[in-house]
């Protein structure tokens, strides 16, 4: 797992730093928009037109039952202290 982890994170960040920024500055505005809007079209076909919202209702209620909801309980504040107040660091 985490070989794919850091695999992902590569791809990701070469798509989002290199890939796309040269795509888009290839692209006609025209042609971006149509590019953008297959790719909707692609989105909705896959997953239905409220696709990426059920996604999310999906996720919360994931997260609601692993009692992971609120994020700022699972993560340290900046501030070194516990959720308590106690510090941490």
């Amino acid at each position: 797992m985490d070989a794919f982890d850091n695999m992902y994170r590569f791809h990701a960040a070469h798509e989002d730093t290199v890939v796309f920024p040269a795509w888009k500055k290839e692209l006609s505005a025209q042609a971006y928009d149509e590019m953008r809007e297959h790719f909707v079209q692609v989105q909705q076909k896959m997953i239905g037109a409220d696709g990426f919202e059920d996604a999310l209702k999906k996720i919360e209620g994931i997260e609601h039952e692993l009692g992971i909801l609120n994020l700022a309980k699972q993560t340290m504040p900046t501030s070194c202290k516990r959720v308590d107040g106690t510090p941490a660091c």
